[in-house]
């Protein structure tokens, strides 16, 4: 049987709302490596303000949190939000998978950003972002959530940003990344795929998991230029409708009707024994 790795995506959905917000948690046996977020209004007024790791009641990060807004217009809409675990055995054994969530914060101002390092010894499989805006009126969206890729093409840290949209609103930026390692007996290797799209006024991006591999987590939230007037809407797994594998990850922006045409790229994080 040797070593197979399994990758699944849970799901929650909040109810329509003007500011909605969704927690999903991980069942027993799964140690999460990702998640995402899925802003499902067809307006451009409700962006995602945070898709990130939830620690549970015993202090252990098995759940994921997303929220989102409007801002100028009223807007409620539906959230979904996404856990992504893996589980591991050898032989039909279970195989026992270390996790550590890495964190920073950036300063409070208009435009935050900041990033973060994965630590030393761990296999990177997927981060998050939390805008933490300081007034409820106005609102400091999303606009950047996506792995920091080092020179081996591996990821090696996390970034985020938001901004102020219509008026001045200062927040403080979360940047997560997840790290996991295994034992000895047991090497793993995660790397990434991305696929960027064209620039249009709502730009969307997916990559397909190439066969063989376990989608771990991925975050849709690099844009090209041109791209400041643009606001994370989605950053999520394709679940395949047949037999619910990841098949790969969708990343979407909405954009401002003053804004120019802008692209974003979609991230996805493929894992396997080495």
């Amino acid at each position: 049987m040797g070593i197979v790795i399994e990758s699944y995506a849970f799901v929650g959905v909040a109810t329509r709302a003007t500011g909605p917000t969704a927690q999903v948690w991980l069942p027993p046996g799964f140690t999460l490596t990702g998640g995402g977020a899925y802003d499902m209004g067809r307006g451009t007024s409700n962006t995602l303000t945070a898709c990130y790791p939830t620690r549970n009641y015993a202090g252990v990060f098995n759940g994921w949190t997303a929220a989102g807004r409007d801002f100028g217009l009223a807007d409620p809409v539906p959230l979904a939000v996404y856990a992504v675990g893996i589980r591991i055995t050898r032989d039909g054994v279970p195989v026992k998978v270390e996790q550590q969530v890495f964190s920073a914060t950036s300063a409070l101002v208009s435009e935050p950003g900041v990033s973060v390092k994965l630590g030393a010894g761990w296999i990177g499989t997927g981060g998050g972002a939390q805008d933490n805006y300081a007034t409820p009126v106005n609102g400091n969206m999303l606009t950047a959530s996506y792995p920091l890729i080092g020179a081996d093409g591996k990821i090696c840290g996390w970034s985020a940003a938001g901004r102020d949209h219509d008026a001045v609103d200062q927040a403080r930026v979360t940047a997560f990344v997840i790290g996991i390692r295994t034992g000895p007996d047991v090497a793993l290797d995660a790397h990434i795929v991305s696929n960027t799209s064209l620039l249009t006024g709502y730009p969307s991006a997916l990559v397909a998991a190439p066969r063989g591999n376990a989608v771990v987590a991925g975050g849709g939230a690099l844009v090209g230029e041109n791209g400041r007037g643009t606001m994370l809407s989605a950053s999520c797994p394709i679940i395949s409708s047949q037999d619910g594998r990841l098949t790969g990850w969708f990343a979407a922006r909405k954009v401002q009707k003053s804004a120019p045409p802008s692209g974003i790229t979609a991230y996805g994080v493929m894992l396997e024994a080495a």
